[in-house]
């Protein structure tokens, strides 16, 4: 027999359904809800979900979002709620081996952007 008990999500998160499709969290949805309409502004052209990057010889991380702007820009995004000791070290990869900015964003604003070297 087989109990359904239903699992806490990691930092209280809220898995969110939005366009038929399932983020981790309530923010994740709602930038998502941000970047369609910044889609259907014309400022960006593509916005993509889950991408992963390679940080080096053995780090892959996958971003939340990666975007094309309208003038052929390009960047990454990362939607934070809870900053943990592991981000902090994505970070510190990115700048180092990344080839593109690194939006972080909190309560759906853009709080830090990484720059790689």
């Amino acid at each position: 027999m087989r109990l359904n008990i239903k699992r806490r999500q990691k930092y209280n998160a809220k898995p969110t359904e939005y366009k038929g499709r399932k983020y981790d969290s309530k923010a994740e949805a709602m930038y998502a809800s941000r970047l369609d309409a910044l889609k259907d502004g014309g400022e960006i052209y593509l916005w993509l979900r889950q991408t992963p990057f390679d940080l080096g010889e053995d780090t892959r991380y996958r971003a939340d979002f990666f975007v094309i702007e309208g003038n052929g820009d390009f960047y990454a995004v990362d939607v934070k709620g809870v900053e943990t000791q592991s981000f902090k070290k994505i970070k510190k990869l990115w700048v180092k081996y990344a080839e593109m900015p690194l939006h972080i964003v909190k309560k759906n604003k853009v709080v830090e952007v990484l720059c790689p070297k």
